[in-house]
């Protein structure tokens, strides 16, 4: 199953109903949000120092944890809220409140005070809650088949990915133009995708996409396992970020070469998205697949606790950017494939077992 070149763009043209722009901007807007995160993550420790006098490093970790967990939570809450509402309302008009609402927290995200900082935390991520599983939804909609889902997921969350890995190194390039505005150039990405993207290069609910009243126990008990792998594989990538912050380590790191690891972890991310849409497992062997990905992710947890190199510690970064976003790609497809319908409620429920792992890591860190 190939995704990139002039042939695969010709069929996901077809399989999106000729509205290519409209998913080109889906695109931009699942990279820029996605980047806003890891972005912004490599700021953290800079911003915590000029914004308040930490006097000692332990609560200058808690807030580093803190304000990295404050995102995932807020997408924890809202995402399962925002799929329940576009299960029942024009999801085109919510994708479309969340992007400019990130576009303005995006922008405001700088030299500002402590308290400030963990409301625009906050706050973009209940919009990013919306962003990335509407997104998909959206791309539910418009699949006649589970192979062109598959694509066009493949799609999505490859972008996903690459706002992972080009986040930081973006960012590091802006900083020194707008340092009182770091994340200008990704708030100005998700600026015009909220104003160009209008309800009709977006697909809509039809009645074949209308949301079952009911599912057995064999569908619910799927469900849930593909919920607790999409913990699983969110906890590891966020223990992996947050070990990159906190003092102390064996190998201490300054924010270049932190927003280079975290961008690493983003190419073994891309390269999976890669993989997985060369050999076209996701569709015929998702099992084994997902076997696979949980160990290389448990091998990769192992090594990341004492890594003895820099040489080594990036290819960690890279291998458990790999097996997570593997890990997210099968959960994602198989949770909106439970039947023939798609739902925008587990969707948000995905994204919200996504959330749940990224803060569970950089919570258990500052309670110990």
């Amino acid at each position: 199953m190939k995704i990139f070149g002039p042939a695969a763009a010709s069929r996901n043209s077809a399989v999106f109903g000729g509205s290519s722009f409209g998913f080109l901007l889906l695109l931009i807007a699942v990279a820029a949000t996605s980047a806003t995160q890891t972005a912004a993550i490599a700021f953290l420790p800079s911003l915590i120092e000029g914004g308040a006098v930490i006097p000692v490093a332990a609560t200058h970790d808690f807030h580093i944890v803190s304000l990295s967990a404050s995102f995932p939570l807020a997408a924890l809450g809202l995402a399962p809220i925002w799929g329940w509402l576009a299960d029942r309302m024009d999801y085109r008009v919510l994708l479309r409140i969340a992007l400019l609402v990130l576009a303005a927290t995006t922008l405001a995200f700088g030299s500002t005070d402590l308290a400030t900082l963990y409301l625009l935390r906050i706050l973009s991520g209940m919009a990013s809650g919306a962003i990335i599983p509407l997104s998909l939804l959206a791309a539910g909609f418009r699949a006649e088949s589970r192979v062109g889902r598959a694509r066009l997921f493949t799609w999505l969350t490859s972008f996903v990915f690459l706002g992972d890995l080009a986040g930081p190194l973006l960012t590091q390039l802006s900083f020194p133009l707008l340092p009182s505005a770091p994340l200008f150039p990704l708030a100005l990405a998700l600026l015009l995708a909220g104003c160009l993207l209008s309800p009709s290069q977006l697909p809509k609910r039809s009645r074949s996409h209308a949301i079952p009243r009911r599912s057995n126990r064999d569908n619910n008990r799927k469900t849930a396992t593909l919920l607790v792998i999409t913990i699983i594989a969110g906890a590891a990538l966020a223990a992996l970020h947050i070990g990159l912050l906190v003092t102390g380590q064996g190998l201490p790191l300054d924010r270049e070469a932190i927003a280079f690891m975290l961008s690493l972890c983003g190419v073994g991310m891309l390269a999976a998205q890669i993989a997985q849409a060369r050999l076209g497992w996701l569709v015929r062997r998702p099992v084994d697949l997902t076997r696979l990905m949980l160990l290389v992710l448990a091998i990769g947890l192992l090594a990341s606790q004492n890594p003895r190199s820099i040489l080594g510690l990036a290819g960690i970064a890279f291998l458990l950017g790999w097996s997570a976003a593997s890990l997210r790609l099968v959960t994602s497809f198989w949770i909106s494939n439970r039947s023939s319908r798609v739902s925008g409620a587990r969707l948000g429920l995905q994204h919200a077992a996504a959330s749940i792992g990224q803060a569970a890591a950089p919570i258990g860190l500052a309670l110990a």
